[in-house]
């Protein structure tokens, strides 16, 4: 996987966070477990390989505003983080509303809110890509030819009830994949040569 840089195929610098690595709130997820009522107060954790990484407290004061209250700092300083957001409603076409944060800094609507610098706010303001924006030219080759893989079985067989044509169309594609990867190599090669 490329970081970015100056190689050749190193796709967009990689000088940003990355969001798989960050701690975020997703209102998504609050309202389908039913967090958000009015009056409610939950505490909200995360995970990384298994072990805690963190965690918040969250108090719903209403339908518009709710706070988020964390530690921030490392282990010499800790100390107090006390976060209220406000949220908006937007109308779906089947009735009810979606909830969307209100991102602290810029005033827009979010449906994640990410922790970086001892706050929460949105992915522009927090500078924050993901890991697939960064990736080099081999690297998005090598994520395409896993999903097209993982519609397979093994040693790419055909599984019970795909059609023959998809099967050949996807074995095309994974051909073309590796092809793409052995060509980049290839001009790595030279260019490393220096032709």
């Amino acid at each position: 996987m490329g970081t970015g840089g100056m190689r050749y195929g190193a796709g967009r610098p990689g000088h940003r966070a990355k969001a798989e690595q960050l701690q975020q709130v997703d209102i998504r997820i609050w309202r389908r477990g039913g967090y958000l009522r009015p009056g409610r107060s939950f505490s909200w954790s995360w995970n990384r390989g298994g072990e805690p990484s963190g965690s918040i407290g969250v108090v719903v004061w209403g339908a518009d505003s709710l706070s988020l209250e964390y530690m921030v700092g490392g282990e010499g300083e800790r100390r107090d983080g006390t976060q209220t957001i406000r949220l908006a409603h937007t109308a779906c076409h089947y009735g009810n509303t979606r909830p969307w944060f209100i991102c602290p800094v810029c005033q827009r609507r979010a449906g994640v809110l990410f922790m970086r610098a001892g706050r929460f706010a949105c992915r522009g303001c927090q500078r924050v890509a993901y890991t697939s924006q960064s990736e080099d030219r081999c690297g998005r080759t090598w994520r395409v030819q896993q999903k097209l893989e993982a519609r397979l079985e093994k040693h790419w067989r055909r599984p019970k009830g795909m059609r023959q044509a998809t099967h050949e169309r996807l074995l095309q594609r994974i051909w073309a994949c590796e092809e793409e990867r052995a060509l980049d190599a290839f001009v790595l090669r030279l260019s490393r040569l220096g032709f």
